[in-house]
């Protein structure tokens, strides 16, 4: 029997680098971030690209954030695992804040009167971007614009899209920009081939290489509606169109994805483009009946997120003011959950918004 002492003394077994690396890629990211510190070697590891787009593809983490632009600095305000929206008790910090245009990857997209940063809270990370257009040309008139995010898998990089025009031409075409992650200036992108006006208040939806935005023909959501789909593999443009149902109404309409499926949320139904593209692939998911009540002012304005056994994660309006609520399709229930505020929800990754 060996003593205490001799088992002390023995060195750590030494594992093979691929041995480790299968390890490592599985565990989470707090922790290694931790294991950096130990070794050059570990460290050289948990920093290599081909290291992180492993642990990306295994990474099942989610956490919802804050995030608050103030005196050039983006900084999170709190984070919490995605769990919490069913736990009762939950201390939150009150704060208003609209300016998250998008996250993939782990990588939130902030902006904020033409700056747009690139923060990845669970490494703590941040990327600033040069200003995307003249500064004279922000301040001389009111600018109308809308930012999308996303990862082209044809140029292997990150891809940030803003979409604007001004108040004084309201009917001028859209004006595009886009910025390839790694690179010090804005492209313009060509114009859009048809007239439209994009609903400024709302973000791009990345889905599939894409980055789509309700649009309207008219000023004030007059005009047929439909969805303006920017390809990040070549920059170019599709429009698709919304379900053809009587249901849909120009009132209220947002772009939400589920597992990897554009989703159209209008009134109190869900839409769920199947196969992406293709109009006759609409399908309803859901009706919420159960928030329907006269004597509430209850609108359904985004789904957030499906859980395993169904339930789905939900943004309402009540009286004006934004709360998530858990639904269950199940018995067409739901409860309110603890948070009130803007969040947004991502994966806990070890991109770098700075590679």
């Amino acid at each position: 029997m060996a003593t205490a002492e001799e088992i002390n003394n023995d060195p750590l077994p030494n594992l093979p680098i691929d041995l480790v690396a299968e390890i490592f890629c599985r565990l989470p990211v707090k922790l290694l971030v931790q294991l950096r510190c130990m070794c050059k070697s570990w460290n050289s590891l948990i920093s290599d690209r081909s290291f992180t787009r492993k642990h990306l593809s295994l990474s099942t983490t989610h956490r919802l954030h804050y995030a608050k632009y103030r005196n050039k600095q983006y900084l999170i305000h709190n984070s919490y695992p995605l769990e919490s929206v069913l736990s009762t008790k939950v201390k939150q910090r009150r704060l208003s804040f609209n300016s998250i245009a998008g996250s993939c990857d782990g990588i939130l997209c902030l902006s904020d009167k033409g700056c747009v940063v690139l923060w990845n809270p669970s490494i703590r990370k941040f990327k600033e971007l040069p200003i995307f257009q003249n500064c004279e040309i922000l301040n001389k008139d009111y600018i109308f614009m809308t930012v999308g995010f996303g990862y082209d898998h044809v140029s292997d990089n990150y891809k940030v899209v803003v979409l604007y025009y001004s108040e004084s031409n309201l009917f001028d075409t859209t004006k595009v920009k886009v910025h390839n992650l790694g690179t010090d200036f804005w492209k313009t992108s060509e114009s859009f081939c048809f007239g439209t006006v994009v609903i400024d208040e709302q973000s791009g939806t990345l889905v599939r290489d894409t980055i789509n935005w309700m649009a309207f023909t008219e000023w004030r959501r007059k005009g047929p509606i439909f969805i303006v789909s920017f390809d990040l593999g070549n920059d170019s443009y599709q429009k698709l169109l919304p379900p053809d149902h009587a249901e849909i109404s120009t009132n209220y309409l947002r772009l939400s994805v589920l597992r990897d499926c554009l989703c159209l949320v209008s009134c109190h139904h869900i839409w769920v483009m199947k196969e992406y593209g293709v109009q006759d692939s609409w399908t309803k998911l859901f009706s919420f009946s159960c928030i329907q009540d006269p004597t509430k002012d209850y609108s359904l304005s985004n789904v957030l997120y499906i859980f395993e056994d169904g339930q789905l994660l939900l943004e309402i309006l009540d009286d004006w003011k934004t709360k998530w609520i858990v639904y269950d399709p199940k018995n067409d229930t739901f409860k309110v959950t603890m948070f009130k505020n803007i969040l947004k929800l991502c994966l806990e990754t070890l991109i770098s918004p700075c590679s």
